[in-house]
């Protein structure tokens, strides 16, 4: 398995100071996309400018905004 680490010790960084995801060592490129998508929502990016970078057409913003609304759910 693979992590995807993001650490911060920066005293002024009010978000969290450690995310880390695990990862399947043979995702294919869209998991990797989905789990970039999920990094950036950790670490608290607009779910809009999340969907600017990662989201090219009308069908992936929907299935985007799904993603994003279950994200939501399971973080409350």
């Amino acid at each position: 398995m693979a992590k995807f680490i993001f650490d911060t010790t920066a005293d002024d960084y009010r978000e969290a100071s450690k995310i880390e995801l695990t990862v399947p060592d043979d995702m294919t490129i869209f998991e990797y996309k989905t789990i970039c998508i999920r990094m950036a929502s950790a670490l608290g990016y607009h779910p809009e400018t999340i969907s600017k970078a990662f989201v090219e057409t009308e069908t992936e913003r929907k299935t985007f905004k799904d993603l994003i609304n279950e994200l939501t759910k399971e973080t409350v």
